[in-house]
């Protein structure tokens, strides 16, 4: 199939909609929309990540920041390394200080960007993902 741009509020396509790749595994949906809809949850906004519960046919979880939370340690019992903890007590203040400003300036910021109704509006949200960028960049060094 050819890729169709979001104007259906349909959540983006799944393959074959781009070769290469695969189609989703569990009811070969078209779009993202199919699996809320399969959830039942037709009220909110249709977004990704999806963490599905396969037993309960529902979603679990469509928060990022939550997700890896639970990835962390709430699989343990079927993990390759289960002692490895990415969200460690000592740490947790300053991973979720990053995080305070990481979600709303880059997360979101590129929503910002891409939906702004004015040049200001705009013009705010590029200066606040560069300035994470900027501000990441120094993190990473």
């Amino acid at each position: 199939g050819e890729p169709f741009p979001n104007t259906d509020g349909l959540g983006g396509p799944f393959p074959p909609s781009f070769p290469g790749n695969e189609p989703e595994p569990f009811f070969n949906s078209f779009s993202i929309r199919e699996i809320y809809d399969k959830a039942g949850d037709t009220d909110g906004k249709y977004s990704v990540p999806i963490l599905w519960d396969k037993k309960l046919g529902t979603i679990v979880n469509n928060e990022s920041s939550e997700i890896i939370r639970m990835l962390n340690k709430e699989f343990n019992a079927f993990a390759k390394n289960p002692d490895l903890d990415l969200y460690p007590e000592e740490k947790k203040q300053e991973i979720d200080s990053v995080n305070d400003w990481v979600y709303p300036t880059i997360n979101n910021g590129v929503y910002r960007c891409g939906f702004a109704t004015s040049q200001e509006a705009y013009d705010k949200a590029i200066g606040d993902l560069t300035e994470s960028f900027d501000k990441i960049d120094t993190i990473l060094q």
